[in-house]
């Protein structure tokens, strides 16, 4: 299936980026209808005017209010990859490859590229394993800085090539890797600790960081998470599970008993508008 290729600016400076997301300004902003799902929603401030926040296929970084300085390091590794400078390159020049909106959130999810590229704006582009190579998405993956995060809106063969970025970075050490604990798990007694943990998965973070809003303790985390029943197939075995199935509790220890890279997300993404 084909994505849209839109060219624009990325915007560091604009809204809160992350490892991976930033804001990004098209060229031609009607280009964003032709992307299935819900209509993006461009920012109106001073500085996002006109832009979209976008959502990196493939990859999760680890948040803000994590584990510093990791959370900063990925952002940073980001921004070198689009060859930002806050002095002589603050607006850098790129395309981003894109198909649909999240449904919930409304941003592009997208692959982006920095850089010019010879297609046209607006085209239609056949995304394969030798493209998605030169995409920051992988190159964050590749450097360490980046969880998978693959739902089922990913082709197989892009989440096979991230999957191998992945093992070269875990093979060399890069990034998150010397330190993630999302198997062993991590020890967890109140909502700040969560800002100390050594780097896990950022999607069970996140559920964490939602449950310890209200609660003072794993207590309930499990019923929690059964009670949102996120659905996930665990690729191996092609089996569907809860998110709730592949969490482990025991007192203060949360872990993960599935391996990132082989859970795929079931999401509602792309429907068509009516």
């Amino acid at each position: 299936m084909p994505f849209t290729l839109i060219k624009g600016t990325y915007r560091p400076l604009a809204g809160i980026p992350d490892g991976d997301s930033l804001r990004f300004r098209a060229n031609n902003l009607s280009l964003w209808k032709k992307l299935e799902g819900a209509p993006v929603v461009l920012g109106t401030g001073a500085e996002t005017k006109d832009t979209v926040q976008l959502r990196l296929e493939g990859i999760d970084a680890i948040e803000k209010g994590a584990t510093k300085p990791l959370s900063t390091q990925s952002r940073d590794n980001l921004f070198a990859r689009i060859n930002f400078d806050g002095t002589s390159n603050p607006q850098p020049a790129g395309y981003i490859l894109s198909r649909m909106t999240d449904d919930k959130s409304r941003r592009p999810i997208c692959f982006i590229f920095y850089g010019k590229t010879n297609l046209a704006d607006g085209s239609s582009v056949m995304l394969d394993a030798k493209l998605l190579r030169k995409s920051v998405n992988y190159q964050q993956m590749l450097d360490g800085y980046a969880y998978p995060l693959y739902y089922n809106t990913l082709f197989a063969s892009l989440r096979n090539e991230f999957t191998a970025a992945l093992q070269l970075a875990k093979k060399a050490k890069r990034g998150y890797w010397p330190t993630d604990k999302t198997l062993s798990g991590v020890t967890i007694t109140s909502a700040a600790g969560l800002a100390s943990i050594p780097p896990i998965w950022p999607k069970l973070w996140r559920r964490l960081e939602t449950h310890l809003r209200n609660n003072t303790s794993l207590k309930g985390f499990i019923d929690f998470l059964t009670k949102e029943n996120e659905r996930v197939d665990i690729l191996p075995i092609m089996e569907e599970r809860g998110l709730q199935d592949i969490v482990k509790v025991s007192g203060n220890k949360v872990r993960l008993s599935v391996l990132p890279e082989n859970i795929r997300v079931v999401a509602n993404a792309g429907k068509r508008r009516r």
